[in-house]
């Protein structure tokens, strides 16, 4: 038999806390024989989901379980996390204002969706930045004047192709906004810009106007953050468990907890087949979102042995990416080889640290 890890353990206790397929019975069962909340807490830092922690302790009546020091822990992220959020939110509405004001309704992405319900920002997601698109390059240069009225500031002349803009900062406010040329990479068929923009759908958020995707091109955008369709890319051990928790929410409110056969229709049409196979495996055997697809559990050995062993498991992608494309492209141009070392180093170092897909 296997020996336990303290890490796996309470990775797994963590995933199922904060799953929206779990029940309270079934949680109170998993969490009665001294569970590592220590793990449980680690995990839950490195996955950036301490405030979806906080929320699912409540949600299931759950926090008699954990003592005082973690409760404390939990409450002062949770409070700090809404508070944070409460200014995203601020920031979110100013910026669509003044768009409002230019004519243009911005389409909002990913986690800023959370923001838009009064109780959003205390409703436990972690926030990183304001994610924003508004489809044709035309408007795309009016939100950059907007922007730039407003006080936000970004690099100069940016390479073309990618999908979004530099940053934009703002001296007074928390969140940076990353405005969307794209959905995806501009290349990649899984969701064109044509076809995101047919299916936005137009709200009225407290008297202004915005958009967001239509529940599929959500859950496609969600897909695209947590994987890749190159299946040699696929670093989804690395990627934080929050991306992952976006997706199997957004399949249980939107499409009653049912992977939609659109989806995989268009992921596999689009290459994306394989990664979203082993993908959807992944999703099923950590927050229990039933997969369609025959099970293909390369990333959940991935996940596996990042939580057991981080440093083997970067060590063991260093020597594959020297050996791989990364050395490929050394060879091509050896000024990329301290970067690749740095960045390597830097994560042996500090294995919990965010990392560049």
């Amino acid at each position: 038999m296997p020996r336990r890890n303290a890490s796996l353990d309470g990775l797994r206790l963590l995933c199922a806390l904060v799953s929206p397929f779990s029940s309270r019975a079934a949680l109170r069962t998993a969490a009665a024989a001294d569970p590592p909340w220590a793990a449980v807490l680690a995990q839950a830092d490195r996955h950036r989901l301490i405030p979806a922690l906080s929320v699912a302790l409540a949600r299931h009546e759950l926090g008699d379980l954990v003592d005082d020091e973690f409760a404390d822990i939990l409450a002062a992220v949770a409070d700090w996390n809404a508070e944070r959020n409460e200014g995203f939110r601020r920031q979110m509405r100013s910026v669509t204002a003044a768009f409002n004001a230019a004519g243009l309704e911005p389409v909002w992405l990913k986690g800023a969706l959370t923001l838009l319900p009064p109780d959003g920002p205390a409703a436990g997601r972690q926030m990183m930045d304001l994610d924003v698109w508004l489809p044709g390059e035309s408007a795309q240069r009016a939100a950059i004047e907007v922007l730039r009225g407003l006080g936000y500031s970004f690099q100069e002349n940016p390479g073309e192709g990618a999908r979004h803009y530099p940053p934009f900062f703002h001296p007074d406010e928390m969140a940076r906004i990353e405005l969307h040329r794209t959905i995806v990479d501009p290349d990649d068929p899984l969701l064109p810009p044509d076809v995101a923009a047919a299916g936005v759908e137009r709200l009225d958020w407290e008297g202004l106007r915005i958009g967001r995707l239509d529940p599929l091109s959500r859950a496609l955008c969600s897909l695209a953050q947590c994987t890749s369709r190159q299946p040699d890319r696929l670093a989804t051990a690395e990627v934080p468990l929050m991306k992952g928790l976006d997706f199997v929410t957004c399949i249980h409110d939107a499409f009653g907890g049912t992977v939609p056969p659109t989806l995989i229709a268009r992921a596999q049409a689009a290459g994306w087949g394989l990664s979203t196979q082993r993908f959807l495996t992944l999703t099923e055997a950590v927050f229990g979102l039933p997969s369609p697809l025959a099970a293909d559990r390369a990333l959940v050995r991935r996940l596996e042995r990042f939580t057991r062993w981080p440093r083997g498991h970067l060590t063991l992608k260093a020597l594959q990416s020297l050996f791989g494309a990364g050395g490929r492209q050394v060879l091509r141009d050896p000024r990329w080889a301290p970067a690749l070392v740095s960045y390597y180093v830097t994560r042996m170092i500090s294995p919990g640290a965010p990392g560049k897909l």
